[in-house]
């Protein structure tokens, strides 16, 4: 579903308390029998705490960031869990295909520096 960089900018972009460095793993298993399983787990490290999922791996990846921001908090780590609710929800309404909520930046910089241009 995601590639390792994708997960790991959605692990990062979800994250809103203190400094911290971020592992995202995805752990795909096919058997010799044709079975196949992929897992995701995420884990959050700040100062010498390490804040996993408390179910360890999950089968969706959005599931998995959610878990362990929720691990976070309730360790009393101050993570905002809404932020991180946010940027699962835009990371999944970008796989869906769905137009942009707003402008990007280049879009937005060719706006305003060809406006002048045009009216010249």
């Amino acid at each position: 579903m995601l590639t390792p960089l994708q997960f790991s900018q959605l692990v990062a972009a979800a994250w809103s308390g203190p400094a911290v460095a971020h592992h995202a793993t995805i752990s795909h298993y096919v058997s010799t029998t044709g079975y196949q399983a992929t897992q995701y787990q995420v884990s959050y490290h700040v100062g010498e705490a390490c804040f996993i999922a408390p179910w360890q791996a999950q089968e969706c990846p959005f599931q998995a960031v959610a878990a362990a921001v929720a691990a976070a908090a309730a360790a009393g780590v101050p993570v905002c869990r809404r932020h991180a609710q946010r940027a699962i929800s835009r990371a999944v309404w970008g796989l869906t295909g769905a137009p942009a909520l707003r402008p990007g930046f280049a879009c937005r910089a060719r706006r305003h520096r060809c406006a002048p241009l045009r009216h010249a």
